[in-house]
């Protein structure tokens, strides 16, 4: 359950929660005061100490275990002369420990296959600070290990000084990371937004300043402050046994010691400020013009039975406001690109209500005032009763869809809980209690109940008005006094109550005529079947126990967009995101979502560069609606006049000021180099671009693409049996239209430069560079060297880790990937991506560069033949349990026509890995004399 986690991004926001259950119990007074219980599948204790910790045995994924060092200490606890040294502490701990020397900790993990980032992890927030492992269960000694490392981390952190300040250029390349208009912008408003608190001159990754000079004596007086049993708290949830783990976390940690002299852990709140304050930000490097207002409140309690219930209020009022917001978005003049009204945890003591749309240069008062009008419309007017029972099918099958997965639930998100548990007190009350009490609970909620929930929800007596905008001419920004007569004419205006218009109540009104599957092929090697169906079209079907709930569905033909010519291209592009927006049949995109309340299922289509498709998901309960939208998709797209315009201004709000952020402008260029400017390479448009988007002829072309099922691919895997697909295989895949013209795509002719291409991109204000490097060369695909070049990328990423970050503190983070494509052409590639000072992006290129011609000189170490191949080895082991693993990989099964053989004997492929294997694709495949790089620069840089 996360009944507090707070979603302030643009996109339609409802609050989700971890939603679980028990039996059915009458709503007396009585039992709405009456404490939630908690689940008893996870063991909480206390040591003597002050430790608290949490069990929970889980098996999904198998063999593995989840470990978390939770301590109650962030950025707001430090002192004026520390700021940035909880997050710099974080950092240390990966630097050194009493039994883990410098980057020793990493090495052995590593060694045993636990990747860094992805399961050896950290993050420091304002009042938090949390340590992440997720280890491999069939060993004891990593387990051991394990809790030797958070038992480290815990209280013998060396904090050597030459780390310390290898590790100050590190952090300094976080901070420079986080540069940029936003932070620039955040800067200005989060002193109004947190006015009057710590928070305010708090945030995590500090100042550059104290970063620099900051002493080990300052960071151990934070470290020996607040890194204390008392405010920790160790979570472990897996494939283990519970009585033998609580005797080794009492072993592990029984001993740690509070400070004789205890500094008391203060809890720091924000005033509320019983007024409306304004935030104006602009800058000329933001590509997005937001306006929020933000409505901020006491945290409630969240105890009983009553407060469950109340949270449940809560998420239908927000459900049921962002259904409205959506349903403007599709107006043929938006009022906003996007808008999203969320409720929760803030910061500190407080909630808060938040209402946010992203608009376009011009659109700011107009898309701010919609906000502000339909969240007056629900004050004086309230919901409607269809509303409401249309989100409650939503909500309860929300909490049904985690509750039928409660025996395949992933172990992080228990740690997750539990972790919220330990920081905020958040009741965990299980997975079965929570669904069986709401769908008790659900239809005794009343339509006034909730329309009530105003005045709570929006505290008008503490309201911030945020505004983000760039800052260049022709966009119009509202002042303050401007913004403060807009929320006061709002709220003096009558309204007139929402009408809450439906069309329909089935997707087809008769069956279409059922084909047949012709013959039946066993796919044995990978326990999948395909069925070649009366009209040409192959279904491939994979069934598995990984979830109860879940069907991941795709289809696919080759064509896409390289069938037209050049002029035709802009409405090719975006013919399917047209149609994806203007809804299906007699249905606009709207009454589909009426429609489809309370169902699992969603669906898709595109037109790509080489390939037209589908994707999309259902239940199993749900799964004849997804097969009637294929259906649909194929036969009756709709052209829509509505939604093709509001389409075009979406898009062009969107990209307008996309390229005044350094970021989006330098990859658009790295990729028209790279693309030898084809215009079919994808690039971001222009207005005129866009203006070349035809309806009529994006209409013929989607048409055109799913005129033919004879040459597609469908795809289905997950929880399925064939006694309940065969016939819905037969009465709407089978019975699809059928051309026989067997198509293929056409090469479009997209490829890098040759040679040696260096070039300097300069964009931006701040003291940052981005270094892209390229290599491509055209050979014959071959599988294994494939998936040797694979593995040589994860090699250069761990070992630019070392040298680029550990060795030399010039970055904070770099990703190295290569590999081998086959469509439009055979090919190996390679590229190094890393962010930098503009000063060190040579050096740093050349450092990477000296790593490739090593290995082709020298080939890699023992030590790292073992760790890349037990990393493959347990990812593949993992990875073999999830449907999207499996969709993926049958879908390129069949576009390139590769065996299954990379699946079949993966662990041979991987024994594969030796140096002279590494050594000879570098040397083979890689030259390191001829590549692409671009580098951003600062504008201001070109004088250096």
């Amino acid at each position: 359950m996360n009944r507090k986690k707070m979603f302030t991004g643009m996109k339609n926001m409802i609050l989700i929660v971890f939603l679980f259950s028990l039996s059915t119990m009458t709503r007396s007074q009585e039992t709405n005061n009456t404490v939630l219980p908690v689940d008893t599948n996870v063991r909480i204790g206390v040591l003597k100490n002050g430790m608290r910790y949490y069990i929970r045995k889980n098996d999904r994924p198998e063999n593995r275990v989840e470990m978390r060092l939770v301590v109650h200490a962030g950025s707001v606890l430090e002192d004026d002369d520390q700021q940035g040294i909880a997050h710099f502490i974080e950092h240390m701990c990966f630097n050194g420990t009493k039994h883990f020397e410098k980057n020793k900790l990493i090495e052995y993990l590593q060694s045993m296959g636990v990747k860094f980032g992805p399961e050896i992890n950290a993050y420091t927030s304002f009042d938090e600070t949390v340590y992440m492992l997720t280890l491999p269960a069939d060993s004891a000694s990593i387990i051991n290990n394990g809790f030797q490392v958070m038992e480290d981390w815990a209280h013998n952190v060396t904090f050597d000084t030459t780390e310390i300040n290898k590790e100050r250029g590190v952090i300094i390349e976080e901070w420079r990371m986080g540069r940029g208009a936003f932070q620039r912008m955040q800067d200005k408003i989060f002193p109004v937004l947190l006015k009057g608190s710590k928070y305010a001159d708090r945030l995590p990754i500090g100042k550059k300043e104290i970063i620099e000079n900051v002493t080990q004596k300052t960071m151990l007086r934070f470290y020996h402050d607040w890194y204390r049993p008392d405010l920790m708290a160790f979570i472990i949830v897996g494939d283990l046994d519970v009585d033998k783990t609580e005797a080794k976390i009492k072993e592990q940690f029984g001993a740690l010691t509070n400070p004789k002299k205890e500094r008391k852990r203060p809890e720091y709140e924000i005033p509320l400020q019983n007024e409306t304050l304004v935030a104006i930000a602009t800058d000329k490097e933001s590509p997005v013009t937001i306006g929020s207002v933000y409505y901020k409140s006491k945290s409630p309690v969240f105890k009983t039975y009553g407060d469950y219930r109340e949270m449940v209020l809560d998420n239908l009022y927000i459900g049921m406001l962002n259904q409205r917001l959506s349903e403007l978005k599709e107006k043929a003049e938006p009022p906003f690109i996007n808008a999203g009204s969320s409720y929760g945890e803030f910061l500190g003591n407080l909630n808060a209500f938040v209402s946010s749309a992203l608009v376009s240069d011009t659109g700011l008062v107009k898309g701010f005032k919609t906000i502000l009008t339909e969240l007056e419309r629900v004050k004086q007017h309230g919901f409607t009763q269809s509303e409401l029972d249309r989100y409650k099918k939503i909500l309860l099958n929300q909490y049904q869809q985690i509750y039928n997965e409660r025996d395949k639930t992933e172990s992080d998100n228990f740690t997750d809980e539990y972790t919220r548990n330990f920081l905020q007190d958040e009741p965990i009350p299980g997975i079965s209690f929570e669904y069986n009490y709401v769908k008790d609970i659900l239809p005794s909620v009343s339509l006034q109940e909730v329309n009530a929930l105003t005045s709570k929800l929006r505290a008008e007596h503490d309201e911030v008005i945020v505004v983000n905008a760039p800052e260049k001419e022709g966009v119009v920004v509202p002042d303050k006094e401007e913004l403060l007569s807009l929320v006061k004419n709002v709220k003096n205006t009558s309204l007139e109550a929402y009408q809450d218009k439906t069309s329909g109540s089935e997707l087809l009104k008769t069956k279409p005529e059922q084909g047949r599957i012709l013959f039946t092929k066993k796919l044995n090697d990978i326990d999948a079947v395909e069925y070649k169906l009366s009209n040409g079209a192959k279904v491939i079907l994979k069934k598995t126990d990984f979830k109860n709930d879940e069907i991941l569905f795709s289809a696919e033909s080759p064509g896409g967009q390289s069938l037209y010519p050049d002029s035709d291209y802009q409405s090719a592009a975006n013919a399917a995101a047209i149609m994806n927006e203007s809804g299906l049949g007699d249905y606009s995109k709207t009454d589909l979502q009426k429609l489809l309340a309370g169902k699992t299922v969603d669906i898709s289509s595109s037109i790509g560069t080489y390939f037209e498709g589908l994707s999309g998901y259902s239940s199993p309960k749900d799964l004849e609606s997804l097969m009637q939208l294929i259906y649909l998709k194929f036969t009756s797209p709709r052209k829509d006049k509505e939604a093709f315009t509001s389409y075009i201004n979406k898009q062009k709000a969107s990209y307008k000021n996309i390229l005044s952020d350094p970021t989006q402008y330098f990859i658009d260029q790295y990729r028209r180099i790279k693309a030898r400017n084809n215009i079919r390479a994808g690039f971001i448009p222009t207005e005129k671009e866009i203006d070349m988007i035809n309806l009529d002829k994006a209409y013929e072309i989607y048409k055109d693409r799913f005129a033919d099922a004879s040459d597609f691919y469908f795809f289905f895997v997950g929880s399925f049996s064939a006694d309940s697909i065969k016939p819905l295989i037969e009465t709407y895949l089978a019975s699809l239209p059928a051309l026989k013209r067997n198509e293929t795509w056409h090469d479009l002719g997209i490829r890098p430069p040759s040679g040696k291409i260096d070039t300097a991109i300069y964009r931006g204000s701040d003291p940052k560079s981005m270094v892209i490097t390229y290599m491509e060369q055209q050979k014959p695909w071959n599988e294994k060297d494939a998936y040797l070049l694979s593995v040589l990328g994860e090699i250069l990423d761990r070992k630019y880790i070392e040298t680029l970050r550990e060795q030399m503190s010039g970055v904070y983070g770099v990703q190295a990937s290569a590999g081998m494509g086959k469509i439009p052409y055979d090919r190996e590639y390679l590229q190094i991506y890393f962010p930098c000072s503009p000063e060190n992006s040579d050096s740093l290129t050349h450092t990477a560069l000296k790593e490739i011609t090593n290995i082709q000189q020298n080939g890699i170490s023992d030590e790292e033949v073992k760790t890349a191949r037990e990393i493959d080895r347990r990812s593949f082991e993992e990875n073999l349990k999830t449907n999207s693993y499996w969709l993926s990989n049958l879908k390129e099964i069949y576009r390139t026509h590769i065996s299954t053989d990379m699946l079949v004997n993966y662990n041979e492929m991987v024994d594969s890995i030796t140096s002279d294997e590494i050594k000879r694709v570098a040397d083979e495949y890689v030259n390191p004399k001829k590549y692409l790089r671009a580098v951003l620069y600062p504008e201001n840089y070109q004088s250096h």
